[in-house]
């Protein structure tokens, strides 16, 4: 690919259920819910909770968890005490299988940053999976004190690597947390339908985002074929 012809100098990840696959956690967890529900007599099925948890993706939820227990367990006391015992394991992550060839690729042409939602060391987690001498910078919300969809997070990227919005990409899984705040400081966006935010959709025009992938191993074939309007075209750098 060739930057001369493509304004792109950054393309953004997000972590979660775009380069890294949250379903086994996700399945782990649900399952935790299930036999705590259960110890106590209440039958809750994995196909309601995997709705439920769509639903509050769809509503752009930021605790989709916390929603779910709402409306399973009305009770606070009870619902308190079966949070108690679950646990969201991180260590079940893995990366999705296209991942790090992706990163290889991309990276001779652009520069790779990290945007993301991320509890504390998420560099060393990213090291862990291989793909982190891929990527150039990491910002991460535990250690940065932000959070999406906060455009504040964003732009603490933009000016930390010197990249105008217009020159950079946003890839990620969630309308709402990735495609948004991207698109609200003129950054391009692409979203990934990856994880269990399928149903969400672009509250306005100015939010569509620029491209729609299944899997993030559709990006490299979306930016090949990508240019942007007449009227978006920049100089090369």
């Amino acid at each position: 690919m060739n930057n001369t012809t493509h304004p792109l100098k950054w393309i953004f990840f997000d972590v979660g259920e775009t380069l890294v696959d949250e379903s086994e956690p996700i399945e782990d967890i649900t399952r935790q819910l299930i036999a705590a529900a259960g110890r106590r007599g209440i039958a809750v099925r994995r196909e309601q909770v995997r709705e439920l948890w769509m639903e509050a993706h769809r509503r752009f939820s930021p605790f989709p968890m916390a929603d779910i227990l709402q409306e399973l367990l009305p009770d606070g006391e009870l619902r308190r005490a079966i949070w108690s015992e679950m646990k969201y394991r991180k260590e079940l992550d893995r990366p999705f299988p296209d991942a790090l060839g992706i990163l290889k690729r991309l990276r001779r042409d652009y520069r790779i940053g990290i945007i993301a939602n991320q509890s504390a060391g998420t560099a060393d987690r990213l090291r862990s999976y291989g793909l982190l001498e891929h990527i150039d910078e990491v910002f991460a919300s535990a250690e940065l004190g932000l959070a999406k969809p906060d455009p504040k997070l964003y732009e603490y990227a933009l000016q930390a690597t010197g990249c105008p919005p217009e020159r950079s990409l946003m890839v990620g899984d969630r309308i709402d947390n990735d495609i948004v705040p991207a698109k609200h400081l003129g950054m391009r966006a692409v979203w990934v339908r990856q994880g269990l935010a399928l149903r969400q959709y672009s509250p306005s025009r100015i939010s569509l985002p620029d491209g729609v992938i299944d899997v993030i191993g559709e990006l490299e074939g979306w930016l090949a074929s990508w240019r942007p309007a007449p009227d978006e075209s920049l100089p090369p750098r």
